[in-house]
């Protein structure tokens, strides 16, 4: 009896104290801070604008950064040095499987968005032949034809041109195998000690970008410093918002699915965006509920949960939406909110209990395992408190929610928030102008 209510006690002071610590790592007063304290740093060493590029051949992603890098480096007049992955930590990566095949299509689309070069015949490359070509990255990492060789061999590897990577292997040659195994386990492990887990990414000055769609951040921040103009090479985060044109009665009545969960602070930043599509182009928006990938048996480590915290802060003042005082609703939280589901629906305050639930788990550290917490939520949903209790012993959410995460997975995602537009799916919420243009595209093609 003791322990149990010890166990209380360690829960209570937990979801109270949750909120601050969270509102405290990811206040932007403390990154600016933390930001003049590193270029004083810089300074006082009179050392130059430094950014590492961590770069793997077999990731789409990093194939796409990679053909921005040397524009992005002169234009803002900093030093970026590659450093030459292929080893993950598996962990980090719940659904490898999925994301190898995600991501490449993924990479067309965006691509085509941005005017970059990603094989549409591509192509998943062996193991052993992403071996080699990274090899001869390892030789030549230091070599300013390094952004070229990286694209010629990424070309080659992508579109499975073995004639073509078999004539740069011999012209650029490889280093020892022996070597690059020890190299590439060594950075692999230090890569999770400094903090980050996903190639493709770019480091400066103690923060993280990951892909395009992160270097607007990265941009902002080099313009405050003085360097480069706003006239940027290109308009990095693009993919983030759609263009909502002047056309919308072509896709009245389009559907479109979002995949959602409370747990997802990528999912609650969506919300405000993905309402405004289906508003402007009158889209048949359906809402899919799905349990986080934790409640679903799926890890998420702890290096891994501090930079999402931390990049959904930055995202969501990109985009003005209110973050940063946060309580996990994980397990009992999650499960109350669901429950409530069926009757915001039924009575047709749905969109007002999604952003209702979400804006007080991830920005006002509401606790939604409690009944207090909840009854706000609810109240603040414009829902009947008494009559919504009700449904919290009704467990029939479950199988609906176990429904939509076999659709969801059956499309090729297994993570939130996804969207399908008609057979079309595209995970994540900075890809709206995507999103968008495969809805045009559809429209195009159905009166065609």
């Amino acid at each position: 009896m003791r322990h149990a209510k010890g166990a209380i006690i360690r829960m209570s002071l937990k979801h109270k104290l949750m909120p601050l610590f969270a509102r405290l790592i990811t206040s932007e007063g403390l990154q600016q801070l933390r930001r003049r304290l590193l270029e004083w740093r810089r300074i006082l060493r009179r050392q130059p604008h430094q950014a590492t590029f961590y770069f793997r051949i077999d990731d789409p992603y990093s194939v796409l950064m990679a053909q921005v890098m040397p524009r992005f480096a002169q234009h803002f007049g900093i030093t970026v040095t590659p450093r030459v992955m292929l080893y993950l930590d598996q962990q980090m990566y719940p659904a490898a499987d999925m994301l190898a095949e995600l991501a490449p299509r993924d990479a067309v689309k965006l691509a085509d968005l941005h005017g970059l070069d990603f094989p549409k015949d591509w192509q998943l490359p062996p193991r052993e032949v992403s071996l080699a070509a990274t090899r001869c990255l390892l030789k030549h990492e230091g070599d300013e034809r390094f952004w070229s060789l990286a694209a010629a061999l990424a070309d080659a590897l992508w579109r499975n041109d073995h004639d073509k990577l078999e004539a740069l292997l011999s012209e650029y040659g490889q280093q020892a195998a022996d070597r690059a195994q020890l190299s590439l386990e060594a950075r692999r492990d230090q890569f999770l000690k400094d903090g980050h887990y996903l190639t493709g990414t770019l480091h400066y000055a103690g923060e993280w970008y990951w892909s395009v769609e992160r270097l607007d951040h990265l941009g902002h921040r080099l313009n405050e410093l003085g360097l480069g103009g706003a006239d940027w090479p290109l308009p990095y985060g693009r993919a983030k918002r759609a263009r909502l044109k002047d056309t919308p009665e072509a896709l009245k009545g389009t559907p479109l699915a979002l995949y959602f969960s409370f747990r997802s602070p990528y999912s609650y930043i969506a919300l405000a965006r993905t309402y405004a599509l289906a508003d402007h182009y009158g889209l048949d928006l359906k809402i899919r509920p799905v349990l986080p990938m934790v409640m679903r048996g799926l890890t998420v480590p702890k290096a891994k949960r501090f930079y999402i915290l931390k990049d959904a802060a930055r995202e969501a003042r990109l985009h003005a939406v209110p973050f940063g005082k946060v309580c996990d609703p994980v397990g009992a939280g999650v499960e109350r909110c669901m429950a409530i589901w069926p009757f915001a629906e039924k009575e047709g305050r749905l969109r007002e209990w999604l952003r209702a639930a979400a804006t007080g788990i991830w920005s006002q550290g509401i606790n939604a395992a409690s009944d207090n917490g909840l009854k706000f939520l609810v109240e603040n949903a414009g829902l009947d408190w008494n009559r919504a209790r009700r449904w919290l012993d009704d467990d029939d959410w479950r199988e609906q929610a176990e429904a939509n995460r076999d659709a969801m997975m059956a499309a090729g995602s297994w993570g939130v928030p996804s969207f399908m537009t008609q057979d079309d799916m595209t995970w994540g919420q900075d890809r709206f102008a995507i999103i968008e243009q495969r809805l045009l595209a559809s429209q195009a093609d159905d009166s065609a």
